[in-house]
């Protein structure tokens, strides 16, 4: 049974439901995340940042010209069982609750004694994500990581409903 540390890096694509495809494009998310593993579980936190392009020429009442980032920061402490065998493969289900920081375009003017800066402005929302994933050993204690997770954030200061996405991801994971 092993006991000790677990750590991975992932590349995901977050596809968000119930948009505007011509809108809201499909983006990039890079994780890395951190555990204590106990065999069967382990506890951990990842943390991350994803970019989804936002067409504004297509969104009715904008302003703002072209294509912007919808960047997300995110931590997220995670819970996950796992099935540890001697075959080479092996199945997982993870839970996170995240603390998401968001931005489109934003930023507020901040003065100092002296100058005045231009700072970007991330809002809050609470989410949570669920991972379903396959880790294949391919040497001792490295892995490749296959898996899809789904993904919603809560209203908050950026949003004002639930928004929901689902991002198929591949990285390494070792323990």
């Amino acid at each position: 049974m092993h006991r000790g540390y677990q750590g991975a890096f992932h590349i995901a694509i977050p596809l968000f439901l119930d948009v505007d495809r011509d809108i809201v494009r499909p983006g990039a998310d890079l994780n890395i995340f951190g555990a204590y593993d106990m065999g069967y579980v382990a506890f951990g936190l990842g943390a991350g940042v994803m970019w989804n392009p936002i067409d504004l020429d297509a969104v009715p009442g904008v302003s703002a010209v072209g294509r912007q980032p919808m960047t997300r920061l995110y931590l997220a402490p995670e819970f996950r069982v796992q099935v540890p065998n001697i075959s080479p493969i092996m199945p997982y289900v993870g839970i996170t609750f995240d603390a998401n920081w968001w931005r489109v375009n934003q930023t507020e003017i901040v003065c100092g004694a002296f100058y005045c800066t231009g700072v970007a402005v991330f809002r809050f929302t609470p989410g949570m994500t669920v991972k379903l994933g396959l880790a294949f050993r391919v040497l001792q204690g490295t892995y490749l990581d296959f898996g899809v997770k789904y993904s919603l954030s809560g209203p908050g200061s950026f949003f004002e409903g639930r928004e929901q996405w689902v991002s198929p991801y591949f990285g390494m994971l070792f323990r």
